[in-house]
C-alpha cells in the first residue's frame, strides 16, 4: 500500500475509508479538529472519548473494531496513563500525544507497546498527528523480512516492527532467507544481521541483489561489531542502509519508515510508468516485462497458460465515422469490460491502438477458449453510451496455447496470427489452432 499522508480533498480514494479510530482527548477543540481531518480528509470513522470511564465503556463493545487509537497521555482522572494501558490491553495500536515531554517520559512511552508518539505543541501538532496516523495505517501493507540467527534479536526487532503494524517474517539464516524470497515476491524490506554462521550478512546481501533489483526491495544491515568499515561494505554489497547494535529504537523505527516510504514512492512511479494513459490498463512495455516471468513461474509449477490477442472490429471505420473522441470512449469501455472479466487472475494490457493482450493463467486450453468466448460475448452485448447515442462493438480474439518453452514474442505472434484468421473468417469470433484442425477435418 502506498505511503499516503495527504488529505483526500480531491475526492480520490485514500485506502483508509471505513476504518474506525478511537480518539481519547478531553479538549473539544482538538477533538473537533481531528475528527474533521480524519473523517473528512480520509473517510475514517472516529469514536471520541474524553474520560477514562468513556474509554472503558467503549471498549466493552467490540474493541477489535478499532484499527488505531490516538491517546492524550494527560487525560484528567488518569494521570498515570491508565487509558493507554487499558487500550493496549485490548491489543489496539496506539499513537500517544502529549504536551509535556522529557527524556524520561519518552523512555517510559517506548517501553510500552505504542506505535508512535507526537508532541502536542505548536501549530503543526494536529498535522503531525494526522500524518503519523496515515503512516502507521499505511504500514499494514508493507512486509519486512528479519534475518538473524539470534532468536532474542529476531524477536526484539520483529516486536518493534509489529508495533508499527508491519507484517513481519523471521528467518534464522541466509539460506532460509533466500528460500523465503524465492517463494514470496512481496517483501518491501529486509533487515539483515552481519554475524551469522555459514552465510554472513554481506554475502546474503550480495545474493539477494543477484535476485532483486535495488528499487524492488530495500535492505538494512545490522552489526554489533565496532568495525566502522562495515557500513561501507554493506552499502557496497547492495544494502540501502546500515545500523550499529544495540539499536536506538527511535532511530531504527525511522530508518525503517524512510526505507519503506522510498520503496512505496518507487513503486508508485513504476506503477505510473506501467499504465496506459487512456485506459488505465497495463501498457505494452509492462506486458513484455512481466509476462515472461509469469510464464516461467507457471511452467515451473506445471500450471497451464494461454495467450489471447484481442482487436476491436472495424475500429478505423468507427473513428472515421464518429471521430477520435468517440473512439476513445469505446476503447475505455472495452478496457473496463476486459478488466472486470480478467480481475487479478490474468495479465491484461493494452498493446497499442485498439489491440489488447491477455496472458490467461491457471486454466486449461479448453477453459481458456471458453473464457475468451465469454469475453467476446460480453463485449458484443455491452451498450456504450456516447454523446452521439448508444453504440455497440464486437471484438475478434486470437488464442494460442503457452506450452512449449519458447520466447514470449513467439506466444504473442502465434496469437496474433490466429487473430488475423479470426478477422479473415468474418470477425466477432475466437480463433485458435483447434479451429484450423476442425476446418481441415471438415474439408477431408
Amino acid at each position: 500500500m502506498p505511503f499516503r499522508i495527504q488529505d483526500n480533498r480531491s475526492g480520490l480514494a485514500t485506502g483508509f475509508e471505513g476504518l474506525e479510530i478511537l480518539l481519547v482527548e478531553d479538549s473539544r477543540t482538538y477533538t473537533a479538529a481531528l475528527k474533521q481531518r480524519l473523517e473528512g480528509g480520509f473517510g475514517m470513522r472516529v469514536t471520541a472519548c474524553s474520560t477514562l470511564e468513556q474509554v472503558q465503556s467503549t471498549l466493552e463493545d467490540m474493541p477489535r473494531r478499532f484499527a488505531l487509537s490516538l491517546i492524550d497521555l494527560n487525560l484528567p482522572g488518569a494521570p498515570a496513563g491508565e487509558a493507554l494501558d487499558l487500550i493496549l490491553g485490548q491489543s489496539i495500536p496506539a499513537i500517544v500525544f502529549t504536551a509535556t515531554f522529557s527524556d524520561l517520559r519518552r523512555k517510559q512511552i517506548l517501553t510500552k507497546h505504542v506505535a508512535d508518539y507526537v508532541l502536542k505543541d505548536g501549530t503543526d501538532a494536529i498535522d503531525n498527528l494526522v500524518k503519523a496516523s496515515a503512516r502507521i495505517l499505511s504500514n499494514r501493507g508493507a512486509h519486512v523480512l528479519v534475518v538473524d540467527d539470534s532468536m532474542t534479536m529476531r524477536e526484539m526487532l520483529s516486536e518493534q516492527l509489529m508495533r508499527q503494524l508491519y507484517r513481519v517474517t523471521q528467518v534464522d539464516s541466509g539460506d532460509a532467507a533466500l528460500e523465503t524470497l524465492e517463494s514470496n515476491n512481496e517483501f518491501d524490506l529486509a533487515v539483515i544481521n552481519y554475524l551469522m554462521p555459514e552465510m554472513n550478512g554481506l554475502v546474503l546481501v550480495e545474493e539477494i541483489r543477484r535476485r532483486r533489483e535495488y528499487d524492488r526491495m530495500r535492505i538494512i544491515g545490522l552489526s554489533s561489531l565496532e568495525d566502522r568499515s562495515l557500513t561501507a561494505r554493506f552499502l557496497r554489497a547492495g544494502a540501502n542502509d546500515f545500523l550499529h547494535q544495540p539499536v536506538v529504537i527511535d532511530e531504527f523505527r525511522w530508518r525503517v519508515a524512510q526505507n519503506i516510504q522510498t520503496t512505496n514512492q518507487v513503486r508508485q512511479l513504476r506503477e505510473l510508468a506501467a499504465r496506459d494513459y487512456l485506459t488505465g490498463l497495463f501498457n505494452r512495455r509492462h506486458f513484455f516485462e512481466t509476462g515472461p516471468r509469469r510464464v516461467a513461474q507457471a511452467q515451473k509449477q506445471g500450471q497451464p497458460q494461454s495467450m489471447a490477442v484481442i482487436d476491436i472490429d472495424h475500429f478505423k471505420r468507427l473513428n472515421d465515422t464518429y471521430g477520435h473522441e468517440i473512439g476513445d470512449v469505446v476503447l475505455k469501455a472495452v478496457a473496463n469490460q476486459l478488466r472486470e472479466l480478467c480481475g487479478k487472475d490474468h495479465l491484461l494490457a493494452r498493446l497499442g491502438g485498439e489491440e489488447f493482450g491477455i496472458l490467461i493463467s491457471g486454466r486449461s486450453f479448453a477453459e481458456a477458449r471458453y473464457f475468451c468466448e465469454v469475453v467476446r460475448s460480453a463485449v458484443e452485448l455491452m451498450p456504450i453510451t456516447t454523446d452521439d447515442g448508444v453504440l455497440k462493438v464486437t471484438i475478434s480474439i486470437g488464442l494460442a496455447d503457452v506450452a512449449a518453452r519458447e520466447t514470449f514474442d513467439n506466444y504473442l505472434n502465434a496469437a496474433d496470427q490466429f487473430l488475423y484468421m479470426a478477422k479473415h473468417a468474418g470477425r466477432n469470433r475466437v480463433f485458435s489452432e483447434a479451429d484450423i484442425v476442425a476446418k481441415v477435418a471438415g474439408a477431408a
